[in-house]
């Protein structure tokens, strides 16, 4: 992990290293002249103790800035970062896009295309390999029975897109020429916040609270602690959930869906089929989920506009022990739940898709 730590930082720890052990050898020649000529301890056993608790800290810091290698939901620690900058940016195409191909616009013969669209769950947030995503495993199941590949999967995924971003970006790639037989847009239910402007503040809440003091800015465990800390205080103060159902019973709700119409047409325009695949919140999966009638509410507004729609929430929640998010402070879905995801895409959403 150090090969992916910023130059400055390891010359700091360096140099904050080599003080401390300059600092505890100053400290046991005092102690060593002060038994020599018979004085009092108590200023250099606070001096060691000083020294002990500044040695803990910066094992702990050291520690993160070696050894920790995780993300967080809203990629906000160091930590995260520094995640991103190993295993996302190196794996971008010269399109910019984490996929293992560069998109070309027309396809060779004898080929076809699925594109999905999306954001951090589409791009694979947590995830170090691509092979892992759903839309990688799709391209293998497609292709599973077929002695030539005929179907290519393109990822543009993004962390952040909403669906305004996302029907932009479908719109560019047709304009640009960009083949494909069939569109999948993995729909997350917070892609509604660009249409309602309380979700958007909601989240900014958590996000707002960006340190300027270098011991927060510049360091991994501190800086980790400290985005905990305010993740915490921002769940005692702000609810976005209620925020984010409420957005479905508002006009915001009007807007996603005559951006869907919009997103079907333009496919349809150019050749493409479009689909939905319904992603949930990971980490409120079970009997008490909260969207539930959300999800029900976009399934059927997709089935009564003729766009195939496959609702992942029964499919998650059905393998809910098997433990289905990156980690403790990141609720993408995991490897597994990617897995379950393409499993359920290749069954019930393309299955009509066949390698000849």
């Amino acid at each position: 992990m150090l090969f992916w730590t910023e130059p400055e930082y390891l010359l700091a720890a360096l140099v904050w290293v080599l003080a401390l052990a300059v600092g505890l050898r100053q400290l046991l020649l005092w102690r060593r002249r002060c038994k020599a000529r018979g004085r009092g301890l108590r200023f250099v056993a606070v001096g060691l103790s000083g020294w002990m608790l500044l040695a803990f800290v910066t094992g702990l810091e050291v520690s993160f800035a070696a050894f920790a290698d995780s993300t967080d939901a809203f990629n906000m620690t160091n930590i995260s970062k520094r995640w991103f900058r190993r295993y996302i940016e190196p794996q971008r195409n010269e399109d910019g896009f984490r996929d293992c191909r560069p998109l070309q616009r027309k396809l060779a013969a004898g080929k076809k295309r699925v594109v999905f669209y999306g954001d951090s769950f589409t791009i694979g947030h947590g995830l170090r390999r691509m092979e892992d995503r759903f839309s990688d495993l799709v391209e293998v199941g497609l292709n599973a029975n077929s002695k030539t590949a005929v179907w290519e999967v393109s990822n543009f995924g993004e962390c952040g897109w909403e669906i305004a971003t996302i029907e932009g970006m479908m719109k560019a790639a047709f304009t640009e020429g960009y083949e494909a037989q069939v569109i999948v847009y993995a729909y997350m239910l917070n892609d509604i916040e660009g249409y309602d402007p309380r979700t958007t503040e909601a989240i900014k809440e958590i996000q707002k609270h960006q340190p300027q003091h270098w011991l927060w800015t510049r360091t991994y465990f501190f800086n980790w602690l400290y985005f905990r800390w305010q993740q915490y205080q921002a769940g005692r103060t702000v609810d976005y959930f209620p925020h984010l159902r409420d957005s479905y019973r508002s006009p915001a709700w009007g807007s996603v869906q005559r951006t869907l119409e919009r997103m079907r047409d333009n496919a349809k325009q150019n050749g493409a089929e479009f689909r939905v695949a319904i992603f949930p919140f990971m980490h409120s999966l079970g009997p008490d989920y909260p969207f539930r009638e959300v999800h029900q509410q976009i399934a059927d507004f997709c089935r009564e506009q003729s766009i195939p729609v496959l609702d992942l929430d029964p499919v998650f929640s059905a393998h809910l022990n098997e433990g289905l998010v990156v980690g403790r402070f990141d609720n993408h879905p995991n490897e597994r739940a990617h897995q379950l995801a393409a499993e359920a895409l290749l069954k019930n959403l393309l299955s009509d898709l066949k390698a000849d």
